[in-house]
């Protein structure tokens, strides 16, 4: 049933209110310093680790420990250069 005097409401949905909100920050965007990007929208669900869904624990690669270098070299066998301590002063003569 229409209401009468001919005026009629719009529909209001959940995906047009955010394209309209987009839009909004993307104009106000171009008159900041701060670039508008939406994908970085902390809204957005997390992406999956495939089109199916995400793989179970016991099937993800196992993240690798990181190795430190060991410093093999004795303190009286380093440089002065190699640990920077040295302070440098220039004279120039024109």
């Amino acid at each position: 049933m229409q209401p009468t005097g001919g005026m009629i409401m719009p529909k209001v949905n959940y995906a047009s209110t955010m394209m309209v909100e987009d839009h909004l920050r993307k104009c106000l965007s171009k008159t900041s310093n701060k670039p508008y990007n939406p994908l970085k929208s902390k809204y957005l669900p997390k992406s999956q680790h495939s089109a199916f869904g995400d793989f179970p624990k016991e099937y993800m690669p196992k993240k690798k420990l990181g190795v430190t270098d060991i410093d093999t070299t004795l303190p009286h066998e380093q440089s002065i250069a190699a640990t920077g301590t040295s302070k440098l002063t220039l004279h120039l003569h024109i």
